[in-house]
């Protein structure tokens, strides 16, 4: 086993997002051998892909993980893990960019890269997709940038053309800064957003 820094990202639309993201955040501390070192300030975000669906909440969070040596069984240990999260938390299978409960995708896990072929269970059965680490799309995507951005502005993951603040910038320029909206910091004490 090895400490590594991971970086999550939290989205969710459907019931109460942003309770729900608070206790993600919670529930995703509580995992063994799991520290929640940073939680990102919440963002309402329009949707990607299918549009016809109500406004996402997102948040990022950065973590120190004890996970196996090896980065392939360490992503692929992150991914149970959040897939065990989700389904506590009521998510159903739909179609890909759909509305959910909540979403929890790996965004970067220090310095590894990793493609590897999903373990049966933690994907649709229509869906076949490698689990890539960083995610594949990170990059180009605001709603998953501008949380990271908020608690780790230098990060700078395998394969990124830039830091997460570099990219979000850039990001914000072609999808304009109505795309995202900062709706509060999280307050440690609380535990919730504000």
């Amino acid at each position: 086993m090895s400490l590594r820094e991971l970086h999550l990202g939290l989205g969710a639309n459907l019931d109460d997002p942003a309770s729900t993201l608070a206790d993600a955040i919670e529930a995703i501390g509580r995992v063994p051998g799991w520290s929640v070192a940073a939680v990102s300030p919440l963002y309402r975000t329009r949707p990607v892909g299918f549009a016809d669906q109500p406004d996402f909440y997102n948040a990022a969070v950065a973590l120190r993980a004890e996970l196996a040596e090896d980065p392939a069984a360490a992503a692929v240990e992150v991914l149970v893990a959040c897939k065990r999260l989700e389904a506590l938390f009521g998510r159903v299978a739909t179609f890909r960019n759909g509305p959910r409960r909540l979403d929890i995708d790996i965004i970067a896990m220090g310095d590894a890269a990793v493609i590897q072929p999903r373990p049966r269970g933690t994907e649709s059965d229509t869906d076949d997709r490698p689990l890539v680490v960083p995610h594949p799309s990170a990059q180009e995507r605001l709603f998953v940038l501008a949380p990271l951005a908020d608690i780790a502005p230098h990060l700078r993951a395998p394969g990124w053309r830039g830091t997460a603040r570099e990219l979000r910038d850039a990001q914000a320029r072609i999808e304009g800064e109505g795309a995202v909206q900062r709706l509060g910091a999280w307050d440690e004490r609380a535990r919730r957003w504000v």
